[in-house]
């Protein structure tokens, strides 16, 4: 699916129902629990030294959320078995690996408000500790015998790397435009939302029709969740986000908000955020006045309006279904994504 600005019309903002995950997350909360147990289980090394290291990053405040999705969306196809809840703790691994790799690539020190991986033991363990969760997903893959839950999640992954790779490729390149962006999110972020809950759905059994309508769900999803992320990255505290504000910016990342502004801006401010994004180091003078700049042009609004297109495309994927609890949980992790803080 290509992901291009074109391709999402703009609605005024409908009303959004409010819920924290945890509240969204009642109805299968005991799978959830057993979650937990699978992750834990699967993590065992036969060296403390690696037990310690990915203790430390299995609990650190994340949200769960493919997991979640691959629950929900097997549920969605009347499936109740627990194989839901070993591929979403494979998939889970999955993103973890991607998030310490991504730590190491862009020199973060920061990730849910504690030190990073890479901060505390060196790049080489945040890099192998990587490789390990990989290692650990697909054992849980092969084990559970689905080879088209194994292609389904697999080249999900390589999407990920492949837009991970092209984010690098375009960092600190001012001439990045929204169609770049937008294909960066849909590789890095959305690919493996959509993955997970179109595994959910094969799982499930249902038509190919019902499997990638969930496919797509996710993918929306995703689309919102990153540009939503990108958004909180200029308007959030450190104690919501758990990094500091401006993230992106320092690191060289041209996300939709600086884009848009540097679009609309006049030739001396655009110079201006060009040579803040070429700097060694970013002064927070020189960070506000770039974030003053972005509030101008309208670019968190116009990010989060694009997000809200994304959502009301991902719950439109889910007329098809029947009412139900599991579908409402979907709605409302809709909702979740445009409203959340963190």
């Amino acid at each position: 699916m290509a992901f291009k600005r074109s391709a999402v019309r703009s609605r005024s903002s409908p009303p959004y129902k409010k819920m924290n995950l945890k509240e969204i997350c009642l109805p299968i909360s005991r799978e959830l629990e057993e979650l937990e147990k699978t992750l834990a289980s699967h993590l065992i090394s036969k060296f403390p030294f690696i037990d310690g290291v990915v203790n430390y990053v299995i609990h650190n405040g994340g949200k769960r959320l493919r997991p979640l999705l691959t629950i929900l969306s097997s549920k969605m196809g009347g499936y109740q078995g627990a194989h839901s809840i070993s591929i979403g703790a494979a998939i889970e691994f999955m993103h973890t690996a991607s998030l310490l790799h991504d730590d190491v690539v862009d020199n973060a020190n920061l990730r849910r408000g504690r030190p990073t991986i890479n901060i505390k033991w060196g790049n080489q363990v945040c890099v192998l500790v990587g490789d390990f969760f990989y290692c650990r997903a697909m054992d849980i893959l092969v084990k559970q015998g689905d080879m088209k839950i194994l292609r389904v999640v697999t080249d999900a992954i390589t999407t990920t790397t492949e837009g991970e790779i092209f984010e690098i490729i375009k960092s600190n390149d001012p001439a990045t435009t929204e169609d770049d962006y937008l294909k960066i999110i849909s590789y890095k972020t959305a690919a493996l939302i959509g993955s997970a809950c179109q595994a959910g759905a094969i799982l499930g059994s249902i038509s190919e029709d019902f499997e990638l309508a969930l496919k797509d769900y996710g993918q929306y999803l995703g689309m919102a969740f990153q540009l939503m992320d990108d958004v909180l990255d200029y308007t959030s505290t450190e104690e919501e986000f758990g990094k500091a504000n401006g993230t992106d910016l320092r690191e060289g990342k041209l996300t939709l908000p600086l884009i848009v502004a540097l679009k609309k801006s006049t030739e001396n401010e655009a110079t201006f955020i060009k040579n803040a994004l070429m700097g060694d180091v970013l002064e927070k003078t020189a960070f506000n006045q770039v974030f003053e700049l972005i509030s101008k042009y309208d670019g968190i609004n116009e990010t989060t309006k694009l997000a809200q297109s994304y959502v009301q495309k991902a719950k439109d994927k889910l007329t098809k279904f029947k009412p139900s609890i599991e579908r409402d949980a979907l709605l409302n992790i809709a909702d979740y994504v445009v409203l959340r803080r963190n």
